[in-house]
């Protein structure tokens, strides 16, 4: 009798609330590993391309170089194609005015070539170039950089003004000065992701050509 009275006060159905709270539960972990490992995932995914295109832009960087040095020991420095003092740059056109020539008179626009599903265009720019007023100074134009030698010192510049004594214009009517080369490879990346969406990246570097 004292069993039956036990079967009689179990209630059964308690049983299937709990089961339910567990598998809700055990789902709800589930979804959040889901999205943990998707986000993962994607942030491993987004670094790989990142350094994908680092590497692709030092590569550019490299083949600038290796383009100024078979000019330079070919006796052959690229220099500016216009003459004269720079009063305008067009930035729309990659600051074109810049650009070294590449044989004759011919500006070097771009040497571009392609890294798996990288575009790279690798650019070179003259930097000792003389600027005129109406110059204006913006984000991404090659900045004005120079060495000079003047005797046997070398003394350095740029665009911008400095209180080191030892930068400045030299002075183009001093006959003890050389304005000694100075070149921006600046080397952009270009990749699409899904198709469509483009990401860039760009490094550049300054070469100062060392006098002999």
């Amino acid at each position: 009798m004292k069993n039956a009275g036990r079967k009689e006060n179990k209630r059964p159905g308690m049983a299937l609330p709990l089961t339910l709270i567990v598998l809700l539960v055990a789902g709800a972990m589930v979804a959040v590993a889901f999205v943990f490992i998707e986000n993962m995932m994607s942030t491993t995914k987004m670094k790989s391309d990142d350094e994908f295109r680092l590497n692709a832009a030092i590569a550019g960087l490299e083949r600038g170089k290796a383009w100024l040095y078979d000019r330079i020991v070919s006796d052959d420095i690229p220099s500016l194609v216009a003459a004269g003092a720079i009063n305008a740059v067009t930035a729309s056109d990659d600051y074109k005015e810049l650009l070294v020539s590449s044989g004759g008179a011919v500006p070097n626009p771009t040497l571009p070539f392609t890294l798996g599903d990288a575009d790279v265009k690798v650019r070179i720019y003259d930097l000792a170039y003389d600027f005129g007023d109406t110059l204006t100074f913006e984000p991404g134009i090659p900045p004005r950089m120079y060495r000079a030698r003047e005797g046997g010192s070398i003394k350095g510049g740029q665009s911008y003004a400095s209180s080191n004594a030892a930068e400045g214009n030299p002075g183009s009517g001093s006959s003890e000065s050389k304005i000694l080369k100075a070149f921006l490879i600046r080397s952009e990346v270009t990749t699409k992701t899904n198709g469509t969406d483009e990401m860039s990246k760009t490094v550049e570097q300054a070469i100062f050509v060392q006098p002999k």
